[in-house]
């Protein structure tokens, strides 16, 4: 006795059905808030730690793969400036940049966060804007949040504050938060970790 063909055949919807649901499946941050957490020696994204990379002088370096794991693979890469290649997320608002030369060579040093989607002309890219929240000492920061309204926590945590002509910075260590300008929009975070 033969037995008959079990093997399931799928309808066009059902395949359809079936491949939407196998991409819900990858790593997504469109769905939902991506929370970051920074400090000094770490960097989470949605739990995940980035800085599990080889050691250095100032702690890890950032994964390349942990950053993969929570985000995907980059929506671009590419050279900028000396000696740097860039890793973009741009519908994260989030890049890292590993170094091909020098005592930063072959490791992912910098980490981003862009609240403001900035054009770089000389390089003819986007960076993409952070839709989440940022946890750094103790401070809650939205794309909403302003410079003004955590300039004094800043202060109390230890960041130095710079006005200069053209930009307002916080800088506490490795971390550094800047504005569009002079106005009181956040533009970016960033974290080094050589």
């Amino acid at each position: 006795m033969k037995c008959p063909d079990k093997a399931l055949k799928l309808t066009v919807p059902a395949r359809v059905v079936s491949l939407l649901s196998g991409l819900l499946v990858m790593p997504c941050i469109a769905g939902a808030p991506t929370s970051v957490t920074i400090s000094q020696s770490s960097i989470r994204i949605n739990g995940v730690e980035l800085r599990s990379g080889p050691k250095g002088d100032g702690g890890r370096y950032i994964s390349l793969a942990a950053a993969e794991k929570v985000l995907g693979k980059p929506q671009d890469t590419y050279v900028a400036g000396l000696g740097v290649r860039v890793y973009a997320w741009l519908n994260a608002g989030i890049h890292v940049q590993r170094g091909f030369r020098g005592p930063d060579k072959g490791k992912i040093f910098k980490f981003q966060v862009w609240f403001i989607d900035t054009y770089d002309k000389d390089q003819d890219k986007h960076s993409g804007k952070f839709g989440g929240h940022v946890q750094l000492d103790g401070l809650e920061i939205t794309p909403d949040t302003t410079f003004d309204s955590i300039r004094g926590q800043l202060e109390k945590t230890g960041f130095e504050i710079t006005d200069d002509q053209n930009i307002i910075s916080a800088k506490k260590g490795e971390i550094t938060i800047f504005t569009v300008e002079t106005t009181n929009k956040i533009e970016r975070i960033e974290a080094w970790c050589s």
